[in-house]
């Protein structure tokens, strides 16, 4: 999940170009242009150690880089052409111009970066570059709007009092509102996503052997399909000989509209896989439904959409009434006659039918099923 506090804006490249702001400020309150220079370009120097200190990478202080490159190609500027130039407010173009070309150059290193910092980075870092570049890709277009702008205003002539007042807006205003308004931008499109985050399901990645080798998060493994392998709980309700089904979400990858256990669930990062079943018939069945269950069987299935280690388990019951007037389940117990027969016309889910006949020899017709070991994820 995203860090708390500042440390989510890592990706935001505004930072970097505070000191550009700066620089911009004095020059505007008539600050000598060697001493805005020197300045900005300390302040430059002191927010990427802070930066790279505070967030332990060098990859998101990059902007900072940016704006000392072209402060000191500003200072050269200056001591090249002192004597010749006659607007001054150039230099505060010449460093825009910089920023611009060196945004160029950070974009088309985009490649680079992310195999030089972020492949060994988690999922949420590599979220947080391509955020970082989105925005850089803002900054330099607006930048480069705002020197043709500038370009088109000098053809301009504007006199007196209301000359001074268009001077300041098109050479200090606009580029602090270009920058701080992406900046902006770019802090609530990371706090959306970090909302979005916090809410999202984290599964683990497992072997065969149930060994887990990493985490995804849910939604995104779903788009990718026969990608990676995920643990999925299932609970088999029992009353009697009797098992309890019924249709699986119309929206469901696998197998919509069959007839299945309504208690299945995939189990969550670091879950404790007794837990997950516990709480998969609490999820349908309603909080106040607490039924112990057993483990049964473990198997990989495997189809077109999906791939899945399965952790069937067992839950009995000796009131069915309980599980009909609670929770969001519809559906019924079915019992083993009515089971066979429903074979034929092919309304079982695929996994259901797969473990059918387990299920019948080992629970329905069998007593001592609660002797089962319980189930754990190596």
């Amino acid at each position: 999940m995203l860090g708390k506090g500042l440390k989510k804006h890592a990706s935001n490249p505004v930072a970097g170009l505070l000191p550009f702001i700066l620089f911009i400020v004095l020059y505007t309150v008539n600050v000598m242009e060697q001493y805005a220079l020197f300045v900005s370009f300390v302040s430059t120097v002191i927010g990427e150690f802070f930066f790279r200190m505070y967030y332990k990478s060098r990859a998101f202080s990059m902007t900072f880089y940016i704006s000392g490159i072209s402060i000191l190609i500003t200072f050269i500027a200056w001591l090249a052409a002192r004597p010749y130039m006659e607007r001054p407010k150039t230099y505060v173009a010449i460093c825009e111009v910089s920023i611009i070309c060196l945004f160029m150059l950070l974009r088309a290193s985009k490649t680079y970066m992310i195999a030089r910092f972020f492949r060994h980075k988690n999922l949420i870092h590599k979220v947080l570059i391509n955020e970082f570049y989105d925005s850089a890709t803002l900054i330099q277009y607006g930048l480069t709007f705002h020197v043709f702008g500038m370009l088109l205003y000098r053809q301009l002539t504007v006199r007196g009092l209301n000359g001074h007042i268009f001077d300041m807006v098109v050479f200090s205003v606009l580029p602090i509102l270009i920058i701080l308004s992406t900046g902006i931008f770019q802090a609530l499109k990371v706090d959306s996503l970090a909302a979005k985050l916090r809410k999202e399901e984290w599964i683990p990645i497992v072997t065969e052997k149930g060994e887990v080798t990493g985490k995804i998060a849910k939604n995104v493994s779903m788009n990718m399909k026969n990608k990676f392998l995920h643990p999925v709980v299932r609970v088999a309700l029992i009353s009697d000989t009797k098992v309890y089904l019924q249709e699986r979400p119309t929206n469901d990858i696998l197998n919509p509209g069959k007839l299945d256990y309504p208690f299945e669930k995939y189990m969550l990062f670091n879950q404790e896989i007794n837990l997950a079943a516990r709480n998969c018939i609490r999820q349908m069945a309603g909080d106040r439904i607490d039924l112990s269950v057993k483990f049964l069987l473990k198997y990989v299935f495997e189809n077109e959409n999906t791939r899945r280690l399965i952790f069937l388990f067992t839950a009995k019951t000796v009131d069915e009434d309980i599980i009909k007037k609670n929770g969001k389940i519809n559906g019924k117990f079915w019992t083993i006659k009515q089971l066979e027969e429903g074979f034929a016309d092919g309304i079982f889910s695929e996994c259901f039918e797969l473990e059918f006949e387990y299920l019948k020899n080992m629970v329905l017709v069998k007593s001592d099923i609660f002797a089962q070991p319980r189930a754990s994820v190596n």
